[in-house]
């Protein structure tokens, strides 16, 4: 989809904002360009028509933006920043799409980078703005807010509507028609629970910049095209609720068939943070996802772990089976600060591989503290637990037993009668290293769902 906006005035200011709205609705509708991808262009220097083409990379030449020199397709996708990031959804057997003027000039590689003999300046006056999507609707929704957006900076505020000739057959671009819904009051006020007018119905559209025309006992709500967010009537409600303010809208208590109540687990992790807080540590929050190389590699420990089937992220691929591993990643971002002693601590959820179970894994509440500093020994990871259990009426016993990633004879099991609840250990040298920490690292963990039981 193209249209063009003419007569603007731009200065330095005006292109920045331009290029930071194209990179926003790039990062969020285009999914960082595997999606949706948008190019500005200086019209008057182009020789229309403009074709799309999918070109062999060796056969692509231009000068791509912020280059002093011609470069192939090929040094493009390798040699330049936006090349190593969004080549990937270019380039496909060697080929990459290309958009070109009648002199076969290069505008862009899509959704890479275009061409700095096309770069919009302070000078230039027309605009052509190109959106590419795999979405032909997302396409027309994103040129009108491209277009509402420029218009606001030109003197006749015109737009040149562009002709396409597509496989789905002629088009036109940009389409700037309002959208047009049907809005009952009835409608509205069933949802709000309020008794508005009408009249008050249509003011609230207003002030939300819509067009409204009476037609009985509805509403016909235009709405413009850059709104591309109103989906359904319901959507119209919304912006009703916003300018009449939420903080109007009555307080009502819902009818209830059952009283409800805090969950004990929940009242008894909360406790457990106020005691923790108290002996001087600091509590962290951590994802319950990580991955292999944080959760095995460094910790030295070979294991099972619930892995994602179809992970979005190299950083998240595992769900995490212990915290003190992330709670050495915390400590190895805040290095600067262990001058003395670092104490910190979470509370959070973990999940173990469990082919007992009806669903095959294991959860647990889990109490993870870390403490780190130049003479800490086992000891100080022992005063902790006992001031703790100590504090919560819990009378416990340790045992010696051996993990993978603590010391031998420094690493010690806590049972509650008869059941294993959690450990405390001394991390080992080489543990300590791999997460790029210098002193020693004391580490516990406690099942408080176990303790709960």
């Amino acid at each position: 989809m193209m249209g063009i906006v003419r007569d603007l005035r731009l200065d330095d200011e005006a292109i920045r904002q331009m290029i930071q709205l194209q990179e926003k609705l790039h990062a969020t509708y285009g999914r960082d360009r595997r999606k949706m991808a948008i190019g500005f262009y200086d019209a008057d220097k182009i020789k229309p028509p403009l074709t799309y083409r999918l070109e062999r990379l060796d056969a692509i030449r231009y000068r791509p933006l912020d280059s002093d020199r011609e470069m192939s397709g090929s040094e493009v996708i390798e040699n330049t920043e936006k090349g190593r990031l969004y080549g990937k959804y270019a380039v496909y057997d060697g080929k990459a799409p290309i958009l070109i003027d009648s002199e076969n000039r290069v505008l862009v590689i899509i959704p890479v980078l275009g061409s700095e003999d096309f770069k919009v300046t302070e000078k230039t006056k027309n605009v052509l703005i190109d959106v590419t999507a795999t979405d032909l609707r997302l396409a027309r929704s994103i040129l009108a807010v491209l277009v509402y957006n420029l218009l606001e900076r030109s003197s006749s505020k015109t737009v040149e509507v562009i002709n396409i000739n597509a496989p789905w057959g002629n088009t036109t671009s940009p389409e700037l028609n309002p959208l047009e819904f049907r809005l009952p009051i009835s409608f509205v006020n069933d949802y709000l629970g309020l008794n508005l007018s009408k009249d008050d119905i249509v003011n609230y559209l207003l002030m939300s910049r819509h067009d409204v025309t009476d037609s009985g006992e509805e509403l016909l709500v235009k709405v413009a095209p850059y709104r591309f967010n109103v989906l359904h009537p319901v959507d119209l409600v919304e912006d009703i609720a916003v300018a009449y303010g939420y903080e109007n809208v009555p307080r009502e208590l819902p009818p209830q068939p059952v009283r409800g109540a805090r969950d004990g687990l929940s009242a008894f992790a909360d406790l457990v943070r106020d005691l923790m807080v108290g002996l001087g540590f600091q509590e962290v929050l951590n994802y319950m996802m990580s991955n292999r190389d944080v959760m095995v590699r460094r910790t030295m420990d070979q294991r099972e772990l619930v892995e994602v089937e179809n992970p979005k992220s190299e950083l998240y691929t595992v769900i995490r089976d212990h915290i003190w591993p992330q709670l050495m990643e915390v400590a190895a971002r805040n290095k600067a600060l262990i001058e003395g002693v670092l104490k910190i601590f979470e509370v959070g959820f973990v999940v173990s591989p469990n082919q007992e179970s009806e669903v095959g894994v294991k959860e647990d509440l889990v109490l993870s503290y870390l403490i780190s500093g130049p003479e800490i020994t086992l000891t100080d990871g022992l005063s902790v637990l006992r001031s703790l259990l100590i504090s919560l009426g819990i009378n416990y016993s340790l045992k010696p037993c051996e993990y993978v990633s603590g010391l031998p004879e420094r690493t010690a099991c806590v049972h509650v009668g008869n059941r294993d609840v959690g450990f405390v250990m001394e991390v080992r040298p080489d543990v300590i290293t791999a997460f790029d920490l210098e002193y020693p690292v004391v580490v516990s963990e406690i099942r408080l769902n176990e303790l709960m039981s």
